[in-house]
């Protein structure tokens, strides 16, 4: 079966068998001997053609797409080889810049081709593991965790930094494209806005190669870092004092403590200078700027100090411990917490070292001459010398750290029994109470200069529950004393209940802000204020504001009861607020009501009690119908109202014969109706209407309408004195004997 082949393939076959006749007919007769292997790149390159910039395809940067840098360079070489033949018929201006255009572009290109190439992947000694480790050789494995660590860093940055710029430059070749389209094909703009659009491309390429570069880098430094953390738990576990002494290690942190003493005399020097400064009578700037930053310096070294100092008591507990000559009454809990204590607050202060430095290094000379510039120059100095020491103290806080991690792990491994577990129980409540207390302390804001905090809101609600508590047991007991025969008629009991309610709960409110730093010392100065502002004018108010404490507290109005107003609203209550209360009428409005008027006026709350209720539906028939009938049919109508309550002992519907009307038997329907019956009496009614209607109608009930009967006397005359004439009534209104 014969195969279609495109011509354009036969083309490129016939190009290609010429191509290879004419190598061998050149070939010298001592090479016919060797066989011709052409090479990838010429193959690649032979047929390619570079894209036209007065119409450039929207995949046009797919054809430079090639496995192999060589390639890429050729393809670019033949692409700027056709760009400066079509800027050759540009003059003036546009010449010049289509020149400019392609000598970035050939720049871009040569970048790209370096990307292009596969990085050199970083060098890394593979750290043997031994037998056992010393305290010393886990700390440098630690440091050398931490170089790793660090150097993630920059290329973390870099990376944010060209996700941005890929994000720009995709805006940029859009905008390009636009612009592109937009102008005619052959015309110059066109020709140059194609260059610009190919050096954005050529742009954006070269920024995700060095992305892929960077993250390949970055993989590999995450790696190695992986790998060192490992060998850390393995050391870990296999720690041995070596002949360290833990004396010499003592009189280190003496030492330690020593220069902490030396260094703090410094800081009291400095800042007495720093006081001087500040007070002399010429302002000047740069000395302040130098004091301020050796001040920030020499706090940094103290923390450094008094952080050693830690380092060397934690070393040498740890060496006392294998050695035996720790103290067997030593608190491994509070060491740890001290530590951990230390290590946050000195890492608080890092932040405000970090951004006093960054601040002093990015000033400007602050006055002229050269003492000015050398202070400033001596305050650079400082800064550079400052965030050295951050760096050093970060390293020592993560040895201290570790040391004590690795301290609490032997003395449990040594312990047994009781002992044993006693110890880790401590340990894990200890932890457990610290993340608590971190969490209960957490300021969330200030009430004038004291902190509001988690734990102070849980000790303000406590109290308030315990002033609750308190009252309801005292209640509880007036309740009790009621039901005495003696004071079971007695208003006072219940009077009494009530004012102590009160009363318990303002001082349980008292005590609860009290608790979380609310002064009250000025209280009365603040009810003197409010009693004139009341006095001028806020009594309605303050009216509503204790009508609303009033409804909350007695519970006769709550939010979801179905209510009823005197002036005929009805509604369900959303909110009770410190002003008015919002009731949703069955059309679903929100009305504002001030609270005053559910205390001055009447108010019907159908579901105070109960959620259910009884509604009374009239309705009539006409006088002859089977009263029976008419009372089956009512209650087989009410059935089929969802609403109405029917398996209820002592709640079932009933029909009753209300009144002889004028045209009608009058009934009455009582019906027990449910919550939502409650929220929704109109339409009860309607629903039981329309299925009565349609009972009463299948039954042959009359369901009447108003009638009159007129009677006429005989003889009776008009105006003038004639009699009048029987009048024919063919209506429903008959006079008497004219049937």
């Amino acid at each position: 079966m014969l195969r279609y082949i495109p011509p354009l393939t036969w083309i490129r076959f016939t190009s290609g068998l010429i191509c290879l006749l004419l190598c061998l007919s050149i070939l010298p007769a001592n090479a016919q001997d060797t066989p011709l292997v052409p090479a990838k790149e010429d193959t690649a390159t032979q047929l390619w053609q570079p894209p036209d910039l007065s119409n450039l395809p929207l995949d046009w940067w797919q054809k430079f797409e090639s496995i192999s840098p060589g390639i890429f360079q050729k393809k670019s070489d033949l692409f700027i080889t056709a760009a400066r033949e079509k800027i050759r018929d540009l003059d003036g201006d546009d010449l010049v810049a289509g020149q400019n255009l392609i000598s970035s572009l050939r720049g871009q290109i040569d970048l790209l081709s370096v990307a292009m190439q596969a990085p050199e992947k970083a060098t890394f000694e593979p750290i043997p593991t031994k037998d056992f480790y010393t305290l010393d050789e886990l700390l440098s494995l630690r440091a050398q965790w931490r170089s790793l660590e660090n150097r993630q860093k920059v290329p973390v940055l870099r990376l944010d930094e060209l996700e941005r710029q890929t994000e720009l430059l995709e805006q940029r070749r859009d905008n390009l494209l636009k612009q592109y389209k937009a102008v005619l094909p052959g015309t110059p703009d066109r020709i140059l806005i194609g260059l610009k659009w190919v050096s954005t491309r050529l742009e954006f390429e070269l920024v995700r190669k060095n992305h892929e570069n960077l993250e390949k880098g970055l993989a590999e430094l995450r790696h190695q870092s992986e790998l060192l953390d490992q060998q850390l738990e393995i050391a870990k576990t296999k720690l041995e004092p070596g002949g360290a002494d833990w004396q010499a290690i003592e009189s280190r942190a003496v030492e330690a403590r020593e220069n902490a003493s030396v260094i703090s005399k410094k800081m009291s020097s400095l800042q007495q200078l720093m006081l001087d400064t500040l007070q002399a009578d010429v302002s000047k700037p740069s000395l302040q700027l130098l004091r301020k930053q050796q001040l920030t310096r020499t706090s940094a070294e103290h923390s450094l100090a008094i952080m050693q100092e830690e380092l060397f008591k934690a070393e040498a507990n740890w060496y006392k411990l294998h050695a035996g000559k720790l103290d067997f009454n030593f608190d491994i809990q509070a060491a740890v917490a001290d530590s951990e204590a230390l290590v946050e607050e000195t890492g608080q202060q890092i932040e405000v070292w970090i951004s006093a430095s960054q601040t002093t290094v990015i000033s400007p000379p602050l006055d002229d001459g050269l003492n000015a510039a050398k202070n400033v120059e001596l305050a650079h100095s400082a800064a550079q010398e400052t965030l050295a020491l951050i760096e050093e103290i970060r390293a020592v806080s993560d040895d201290l750290l570790l040391v004590q991690q690795v301290l609490t792990l032997d003395m449990v491994g040594m312990q047994s029994g009781f002992r044993n577990l006693w110890t880790r129980l401590t340990l894990i409540t200890g932890d457990v109470w610290a993340v608590l207390d971190q969490f209960f302390e957490f300021n969330l804001f200030h009430i004038g200069d004291a902190p509001v905090t988690p734990g102070g809101i849980m000790k303000m609600l406590i109290i308030l529950v315990m002033g609750f508590v308190l009252s309801w047991f005292i209640r509880q007991f007036l309740e009790r004393l009621k039901n005495r025969q003696q004071f079971a008629k007695s208003p006072v009991v219940y009077t009494l209940g009530r004012i102590m309610h009160y009363v318990i709960i303002l001082v349980a409110v008292f005590a609860a802000l009290g608790s979380i730093g609310l002064d009250f010392t000025n209280f009365a100065l603040i009810a003197g204020a409010l009693s004139v502002g009341i006095g001028f004018g806020l009594q309605s108010i303050v009216n509503n504001f204790v009508s609303g404490l009033i409804l909350l507290f007695e519970g006769s109005l709550r939010v979801g009861d179905y209510i009823e107003l005197e002036s005929g609203l009805r509604g369900t209550v959303r909110e009770i607020n410190t002003r008015a209360t919002v009731i949703n009428s069955n059309d679903s409005v929100d009305i504002v009501v001030p609270n005053s008027d559910f205390i001055t006026n009447q108010l019907t709350n159908w579901t105070l009690r109960k959620p259910i209720a009884r509604i009374r539906i009239d309705f009539g028939v006409a006088y002859g119908s089977d009263k029976e009938t008419v009372k089956t049919a009512a209650l087989e109508a009410s059935t089929k109202v969802p609403c109405i309550l029917h398996n209820m002992p002592g709640f079932e519907p009933d029909v009753r014969l209300v009144n002889f009307g004028d045209s009608s038997l009058d009934f009455q329907l009582l019906a027990w109706v449910s919550k939502a019956g409650v929220r929704r009496p109109e339409r009860v009614r309607a629903d039981f209407y329309w299925e009565l209607e349609t009972r009463l109608r299948e039954d042959g009930v009359e369901i009447p309408f108003p009638q009159r009967d007129l009677h006429l006397r005989s003889g009776f005359t008009g105006t003038r004195g004639a009699p009048l004439e029987p009048i024919d009534d063919t209506g429903d209104e008959q006079a008497p004997g004219t049937g």
